[in-house]
């Protein structure tokens, strides 16, 4: 009488066998032109910061239930920077966050949508709770 373990030895061997003769059949690219959506590459997001508050902010971009740390923003400064990509997140809205080095206070906007938007612009206030955000 045939084991167990023969015959599942046996039947791993030939599945084996019919996964290595399967070889691969390259899609070309026309049918992957039509199976996947029309996606357009996000536009360019410039985010313009004005920092009010006396210590330095650091910022993070919120996007797809992941916070990533962006950019430090120097006390009392200005910068204009380019939100990547990958930072826009998979439907075009994020969030921006700030919190001050040295402190315990922090900032959270709402939820941008970026889709199509040329800019955000953002001004931390001396209180980081009393900050604002703009699209436009």
């Amino acid at each position: 009488m045939v084991g167990r373990r023969t015959i599942l030895a046996s039947y791993f061997l030939v599945s084996s066998l019919f996964l290595a003769c399967a070889g691969r059949h390259p899609v070309p690219a026309t049918a992957l032109a039509e199976a996947t959506p029309d996606t357009v590459a996000p536009e360019p997001v410039v985010l313009e910061v004005e920092n009010h508050n006396w210590a330095d902010v650091v910022l993070y971009v919120v996007h797809d239930g992941i916070q990533t740390r962006f950019i430090q923003v120097a006390a009392a400064h200005k910068l204009s920077i380019e939100i990547p990509p990958q930072l826009q997140g998979q439907m075009g809205v994020i969030r921006i966050a700030a919190r001050r080095i040295g402190g315990t206070d922090s900032y959270v906007s709402q939820a941008l949508s970026i889709r199509g938007s040329s800019a955000v612009r953002l001004t931390i206030e001396s209180s980081l709770n009393h900050s604002s955000v703009g699209v436009w």
